[in-house]
């Protein structure tokens, strides 16, 4: 396993991505993958970390936690429902679909991008996709395609996510969706990501090299570890409305 291959890598990425900005903005939920591009940042940049979730939520509580833990400069944006479903709107315009899945799993990250006053935004999107991290990777008949399908999503939803950030005059980077670790992800054999023992495997070896406390912490997707989902089911159910028919009717009023 070649988790220091992964590792140097990723800094090369981030050191690239990053140039002369002099304070970067990271999308951060406290997790491995965030943790990550913190601690490779920080040797770059400052840093400044960002949290959008509902108050009371996994992510509201943990995140701060977590950034105790890191030892990073840190902020939780908390939506009301007003605001939730402004974002809903924006990013069912950005995506061009109503999915309430991927729309959740959008507006953290859109409203990191609106809230911070850096000009440079770091997140993780892309190590669930090439490192075997969501939960269905493990029973799947043939993991590696599904891992395909979702990576291509993803990096379409990343290409979407740039051009927003340039018209807002700011940046948006991922670290692991670069061309040097797509590739090395892309020849890293499967039960090097994901076996009986656990998933992410490779990503989380590096994390603990580079000794950090979040190399075994678990993995939540963001739509439910913020609460953003759940917000947007309790209103829908509160208009009588199935989620999806809430998202769509949201979508087509804004």
């Amino acid at each position: 396993m070649d988790a220091t291959g992964l590792l140097n890598r990723l800094k090369a990425a981030t050191r690239d991505i990053i140039g002369s900005e002099p304070a970067v903005a990271v999308a951060y939920s406290g997790g491995v993958d965030s943790s990550m591009i913190v601690a490779i940042a920080l040797e770059f940049s400052e840093v400044r970390c960002y949290t959008c979730a509902i108050e009371g939520s996994f992510d509201s509580r943990k995140a701060i936690e977590y950034a105790a833990e890191d030892g990073v400069n840190h902020l939780v944006i908390s939506p009301r429902e007003k605001e939730l479903v402004g974002w809903v709107a924006r990013a069912s315009s950005l995506l061009g679909s109503a999915d309430p899945v991927r729309i959740a799993y959008s507006i953290p990250i859109l409203c990191v991008l609106e809230a911070c006053d850096e000009g440079c935004v770091l997140a993780g999107n892309g190590a669930d996709e090439l490192f075997g991290g969501y939960a269905k990777y493990s029973y799947a008949e043939d993991p590696r395609s599904m891992m395909a399908v979702d990576t291509e999503k993803m990096q379409q939803e990343a290409r979407l996510l740039s051009a927003l950030a340039t018209a807002k005059g700011k940046r948006i980077e991922f670290p692991f969706a670069s061309k040097e670790v797509v590739s090395f992800a892309e020849q890293t054999p499967l039960e090097e990501k994901v076996n009986d023992s656990g998933r992410k495997l490779i990503l989380r070896e590096a994390a603990r090299l580079m000794g950090l406390r979040s190399y075994d912490r678990p993995k939540k997707a963001a739509q439910y570890s913020s609460g953003i989902l759940k917000m947007m089911e309790r209103i829908s159910r509160r208009e009588r409305l199935e989620l999806s028919e809430w998202t769509a009717r949201v979508s087509q009023e804004q």
